[in-house]
């Protein structure tokens, strides 16, 4: 994750991710492939109408073109001789340009030379869909990183997650025409402590299982390959902080809590949107959205444990001691960390705005409406009520679905017994 890079950092010049969907961008494409460009072109047309795809047919012009001087994104590709030194360029000048990479993700040589620069990378096989959801994510990031109180906290953040190997396997694995459960269940026997920790989960009263699970590959077809990534990303992540303390009050406290959030909030999207794709995209918002008290409290101990201090002693959430003692909070941290490894943009909203939803431009619901009122309702079910947001739920129409959701998980029941 390169948080230091110019393209990230400067300021000068505003940057698209507020204005995302509501004015049309500007995106110039350098040295690709005339018959690509025109279909890609047709169909960022049809996904984001309005959007202007213009094109260079040499990155030695254009620099000093009329196109690029207004380009709010760039799409280079990774494998044409003299791009590095364009995107040098492009970084000296216009610092705050949305760039990406094109690349064949199996060119190592060529994927390689662009890693760690700082700049998102998308495969050369991807559609139009893709390629926006990574310039979205992009300028998303900027913004976030753009905020003076992060900016004064990356200094002191210098140990990050790493994305888990075997997530990136499994991953590989499963976007394969050819995959199977077998062959994910094979990867993870591989990591014998993965192993031993996705049983117990499985066989843990949040997924409530009927009998005791012993295999990796019936706890795959218990859990479904969406929720097996997920619950390996979160897992290598706890296992990369096990010796943080100080947050929720335990590491391991804070996973049960992950968990349980992911489990409410893909329940909620399950019921809303009889939709599995986005209630499995609500579970891994879910067991994601505190990720970055990990990475606050595992970076800087002693200032977390200020946050518990004022957290007690002025009967405040975590959240708000958060921006008492860093300026930040994590939902802004973890959103940034998730926003490098690639995940989808509306997971990382949900992230960043988990406690403050108003904050998001939805009309409608989204994975940020299931997270924040899971959120919620599993504070409160652990005895520390968390405030959910009625004029948000009323503005994408949901002044309801609060009331329902209680009834759903029986909260009513317990706050009244």
């Amino acid at each position: 994750m390169n948080l230091s890079n110019p393209a990230i950092n400067a300021t000068h010049r505003k940057s698209p991710p507020e204005k995302a969907d509501s004015t049309p961008w500007r995106i110039l494409f350098v040295e690709v492939d005339p018959l690509w460009f025109g279909q890609i072109k047709r169909d960022i047309g049809c996904l984001h109408p309005g959007w202007l795809c213009l094109q260079a047919s040499d990155v030695r012009v254009g620099p000093v073109s009329l196109e690029w001087q207004s380009a709010d994104a760039v799409v280079v590709e990774g494998r044409v001789p003299g791009t590095r030194a364009w995107l040098e360029q492009v970084a000296s000048e216009r610092p705050n340009i949305n760039c990406v990479i094109r690349c064949d993700l199996a060119d190592k040589p060529v994927v390689d030379e662009w890693k760690g620069l700082g700049f998102p990378i998308v495969a050369s096989q991807g559609d139009a869909s893709a390629l926006c959801s990574s310039l979205l994510r992009n300028a998303r990031l900027r913004e976030w990183l753009a905020d003076p109180a992060i900016q004064r906290l990356m200094p002191s953040i210098r140990k990050l997650p790493a994305t888990p190997r075997l997530y990136a396997q499994v991953t590989e694995e499963l976007r394969s025409p050819n995959s199977s459960l077998e062959i994910v269940a094979h990867l993870i026997r591989q990591d014998p402590v993965m192993s031993a920790k996705m049983l117990q989960l499985v066989n843990s009263a949040f997924f409530a299982s009927a009998g005791e699970v012993t295999d990796m590959l019936e706890a795959a077809m218990i859990l479904g390959t969406e929720r097996i990534k997920s619950l390996i990303l979160l897992a290598g992540v706890f296992f990369q902080y096990n010796e943080t303390v100080g947050i929720f009050p335990s590491i391991d406290a804070l996973l049960a809590h992950s968990i349980q959030v992911g489990v409410y909030a893909r329940a909620i999207a399950l019921g809303e949107t009889k939709n599995a794709g986005t209630a499995e995209a609500a579970f891994t918002a879910g067991i994601l959205h505190d990720m970055g008290k990990m990475i606050l409290a595992g970076n800087m101990p002693e200032r977390y444990k200020l946050v518990w201090a004022f957290r007690a002693d002025r009967q405040i959430s975590d959240h708000a001691a958060e921006l008492e003692v860093f300026g930040a909070t994590h939902a802004n941290v973890g959103a940034c960390l998730l926003a490098s490894w690639g995940l989808p943009l509306p997971i990382l909203e949900a992230v960043a705005f988990h406690h403050e939803p108003e904050r998001s431009s939805e009309r409608a619901f989204s994975l940020l409406a299931a997270v924040h009122a899971a959120n919620a309702f599993v504070h409160e079910a652990e005895g520390e009520p968390t405030a959910l947001h009625p004029e948000y739920f009323e503005r994408i129409g949901l002044a309801d679905g609060c009331q329902r959701w209680r009834l759903m998980f029986g909260l009513d029941k317990a706050r009244s017994a």
